[in-house]
C-alpha cells in the first residue's frame, strides 16, 4: 500500500469490480502497469481476481482491505488539514513565529527528550531528576 498508483487501484475497486482494462483506464496507467501493481496487490492477498472467458476481474479480498484503505485517508485528510493550517500560519502570519536554535529548541522541549546524533543531545540517562 506504500505505492500511490496502487492505493488509486484500491480505491477504485472499494467502489466494485473491475478488469484491468477498465482500472487502467480509470486511473490513466498502462495496462501493463496496472497488471504489475494489481498483482503486487494480489500477492499481498489484498486484490482477488475472478476468472471469465478472457477477463480477469478484480476486487477487493475482504471488507477489512476497505477498512484500512479508509483509515489511511481519513488519517491523511485529518494530517493534511493540520499541516495546511500550520503552512497558512507561517505563510501569512510570520511575525507571530519566533526564530529559535537548535540549543534554544532544545531547552523549551521536554527534559525527557532523547533525540541520538544532534549536538544538542540530552540522554534520559544522563539528565538529572
Amino acid at each position: 500500500m506504500a505505492n500511490p498508483h496502487r492505493l488509486e487501484l484500491i480505491d477504485l475497486l472499494a467502489q466494485g469490480e473491475r478488469t484491468v482494462e477498465d482500472l487502467a483506464r480509470e486511473a490513466a496507467m498502462s495496462v501493463a502497469n496496472t497488471s504489475r501493481h494489481l498483482q503486487e496487490l494480489k500477492a499481498a492477498r489484498l486484490v482477488e481476481v475472478r476468472r471469465q472467458a478472457h477477463y480477469g476481474y478484480y476486487r477487493l479480498a475482504d471488507e477489512g482491505v476497505y477498512e484500512v484503505w479508509r483509515a489511511i485517508r481519513v488519517m491523511s485528510e485529518e494530517r493534511l488539514a493540520e499541516i495546511d493550517r500550520l503552512l497558512g500560519t507561517y505563510l501569512t502570519d510570520r511575525e507571530s513565529l519566533e526564530a529559535v536554535c537548535a540549543e534554544e529548541l532544545l531547552a523549551k522541549m521536554p527534559t525527557r527528550l532523547y533525540c541520538p546524533g544532534t549536538r544538542a543531545s540530552r540522554s534520559p540517562s544522563t539528565e538529572s531528576p
